[in-house]
Formats: C-alpha cells, sequence, structure tokens
C-alpha cells in the first residue's frame, strides 16, 4: 500500500467565480442542504473575501490525502 498528500490550487478572477466555483463542488451538498444555497453562498463569500488580491483574483490550495491498495 501507498498513501501520501497532493496539492491542488484552484484560481478565479474574483470572489463570486470563486463562490461558485466552491458551491459547485460535491462537498458542499450537505452545507447547502442545511443552510440553503443563498446562505451558504453569502457565508462563503465573507470567508473568501479577504483572500482577494487585486489584479490576481483568488487563490486557494487545498490538501488532499490518498490511498493506492492492491488486492493480495
Amino acid at each position: 500500500m501507498e498513501q501520501g498528500t497532493v496539492d491542488v490550487v484552484s484560481e478565479s478572477p474574483d470572489v463570486p467565480t470563486a463562490v461558485r466555483a466552491m458551491a459547485a463542488a460535491g462537498p458542499s451538498v450537505p452545507a447547502i442542504e442545511a443552510v440553503g444555497y443563498d446562505e451558504y453562498c453569502r457565508s462563503l463569500s465573507e470567508v473568501i473575501a479577504p483572500l482577494y488580491v487585486d489584479g490576481l483574483g483568488v487563490r486557494t490550495t487545498s490538501e488532499f490525502g490518498w490511498v493506492t491498495a492492491r488486492p493480495s
């Protein structure tokens, strides 16, 4: 078995685009179902807004773990 991590960088030109991209991701579904799409996006906008850099946009990095297994 092998395992490790990988960093995935996401870039968006502005906060609304970053919010739409994150809201479209599967892991957002439970939160959207709990509070509604509009509230989820409003809250996410508040969190993402400080990450915006004029002329560059929004850049986030996510670390994902991975495992490769083979049957014995």
